[in-house]
């Protein structure tokens, strides 16, 4: 459909202010705990490609099973993190159905590598 700019008004027209922008807008991730246990739960495969260094391996598939074996203590603090972020994040609410509190979702490999200081491994 082809508008006819006469039926626009010229001289009420008024662009929308723009919005400020405030430096403080752009809000960085909580740091992460030092000590937090860092599960890949991609597959195993995925893993051995390049992973988080001293990342473990839990596939999303396996977590609510396996999970008791490396974090018996649901107070303890754990990252998990997959290729693009939506693994982790449905194994972070499997993680809060069973009680863990304190666990967060680091996305992806590269950058959660880069926000805890640690490199991308290869293999084992």
């Amino acid at each position: 459909m082809l508008w006819n700019s006469n039926l626009l008004p010229a001289e009420g027209f008024q662009a929308p202010p723009e919005l400020p922008h405030h430096a403080d807008d752009h809000h960085e991730p909580a740091p992460l705990p030092a000590h937090a246990l860092v599960l890949d739960v991609r597959s195993y495969a995925e893993f051995m490609s390049g992973h988080v260094d001293g990342a473990r391996c839990l596939p999303l598939p396996r977590l609510m099973e396996d999970i008791v074996h490396l974090a018996p203590d649901p107070a303890q603090p754990i990252v998990l993190y997959c290729a693009s972020g939506a693994r982790a994040e449905q194994a972070l609410g499997h993680l809060r159905r069973m009680g863990y509190r304190a666990c967060s979702n680091g996305g992806t490999p590269q950058g959660l590598a880069g926000r805890m200081g640690r490199e991308i491994r290869r293999g084992m």
